[in-house]
């Protein structure tokens, strides 16, 4: 500062312009400092000056005391220094005297009120409180924070074995979560899991899922679970109507790592189709196509029992009678759908196909079915020729007459409605028309003509 003050004396006509206006900014900072600071000291002065008010009025002393601002006024006459006379601070002091003043007459009128304002915000946190009542308050503190651990933090128990099985479906909310765990014990307190839920900001982030929940989760570590937690999530399975067990095994693996071999060996499990009361050495024909919503890698048991349900209630009590109508067993009725659907996509066509074969059991001619033979074939579908056509097999249905033992695929509603409810014709034969349908011919001499021009057609589009 010193330097600053030599410097003005000395060199300030010298000075440019920039220098003088940089000297001028910072002597107006230093101002503006020092006034902060004369305005905090003076508020601290005059919230002493008001309790000493108080004091007096307690010991029934008068406010207004000339011996003792005398004394003040002369003892500030030895901080004076240049450039600040006596004379001028003197009439300052008086003036802080004045304020003090009425500052005591105006706690006097307004009481603690004006006075505690000022203390919440001069006077330190440590006069606030005895040290009992902080040592009160710092207990109860901990008390809470314990509680909130004990509460939120520590383990909860179930009965029963671990883990156990949880899912949040689609579309359920917090409220409804919250009620299932607790009604399958995994929590003891609703309350508590929702506060838990709300306190992570997890309440709208929980994941729809099926859960693993372990033994001894506390409330928070349940909800970190279903929020970024391990998870089985539901995916969406189409099965297309005719496929066989092994490419429904295949198509639900890919879909949803649903375990294909588990899958397959539990369609083919006597004991099993037996405990459905399925009189059948298999599920063959029994799984109903459609779109299903597995959780990913459920159990085969859950899988097939899905789409078994999803069948039973596809076969209502009428179309039970009308089993029963056409003389043949579900089993039967199952076996000519397969058939019927591994010869034609075409909808419209498949009543017509049926007839064609209950036409041919009616006069014990062989059904003739190539899918059939597809069926045992030992590497998967093929193009059939004559030696196929010779295979030993029950399914070889040109050499056996009468139906396969079972179903080869799983048919549709509507490969099923066509066998329960087939068309009016006297057809026998039928050959494919090069257009994505088929042909009918009520005698053989027909039919042949017919496969001879469909085989022109073959020969024709090969050429091209």
């Amino acid at each position: 500062m010193n330097n600053l003050f030599n410097k003005i004396e000395s060199e300030l006509t010298n000075l440019s312009f920039e220098e003088r206006e940089e000297i001028l900014e910072k002597l107006r900072k230093d101002v503006d400092e020092i006034d902060e600071k004369i305005v905090n000291l003076l508020t601290e002065r005059t919230l002493r000056s008001v309790m000493i008010g108080k004091v007096k009025r307690s010991l029934n002393q008068p406010t207004y005391n000339p011996e003792r601002e005398n004394e003040i006024s002369k003892r500030i006459a030895g901080f004076a220094k240049e450039p600040l006379t006596y004379e001028a601070l003197k009439r300052i002091y008086e003036r802080i005297l004045d304020e003090s003043r009425v500052a005591q007459k105006l706690e006097s009128v307004k009481g603690n009120i004006s006075v505690a304002k000022k203390t919440n915000t001069k006077i330190g946190f440590k006069n606030l409180l005895t040290k009992g009542q902080f040592l009160v308050i710092a207990l109860l503190f901990t008390a809470l924070l314990f509680l909130f651990y004990y509460i939120f933090f520590t383990p909860n128990y179930y009965q029963g074995q671990s883990p156990v099985q949880f899912e949040i479906k689609k579309g359920e909310t917090l409220s409804e979560i919250i009620n299932n765990l607790y009604q399958d014990g995994i929590i003891p307190n609703k309350l508590n899991m929702r506060i838990a839920a709300f306190v992570s900001g997890a309440d709208k982030s929980l994941r729809t899922a099926r859960y693993e929940i372990p033994n001894g989760l506390s409330y928070i570590d349940l909800v970190k679970l279903f929020v970024d937690g391990k998870a089985d999530f539901q995916k969406s399975a189409y099965i297309r109507d005719g496929l066989s067990i092994k490419w429904l095994a295949y198509t639900i693996k890919k879909d949803a790592e649903i375990d294909s071999a588990s899958f397959v060996n539990l369609a083919y499990d006597k004991e099993f189709v037996d405990s459905l009361g399925i009189d059948a050495k298999n599920l063959e024909g029994y799984l109903m196509p459609g779109t299903y919503e597995f959780y990913e890698r459920s159990p085969a048991r859950e899988v097939i029992g899905k789409m078994y349900e999803r069948f039973k209630n596809f076969m209502v009590d009428s179309l039970q009678q009308r089993v029963k109508e056409t003389g043949y067993s579900i089993h039967d009725i199952l076996t000519l759908a397969s058939i019927v659907k591994g010869e034609t996509n075409d909808k419209d066509e498949m009543p017509s196909i049926a007839e064609v074969y209950y036409n041919r059991l009616k006069i014990g001619m062989p059904l003739q079915a190539d899918p059939t033979v597809q069926f045992v074939q030992p590497n998967g579908w093929k193009r059939l020729n004559y030696h196929d056509l010779r295979i030993n097999s029950p399914y070889n249905t040109y050499r056996y007459k009468g139906l396969p033992p079972g179903p080869i695929n799983n048919p549709g509603k509507a490969a099923i409605l066509s066998a329960l409810y087939p068309d009016t014709n006297k057809y026998l034969y039928f050959v494919a028309d090069g257009k994505g349908g088929h042909t009918f011919s009520k005698s053989y001499s027909e039919h042949l003509k017919k496969v001879i021009k469909y085989r022109k057609w073959l020969k024709a589009q090969k050429k091209q």
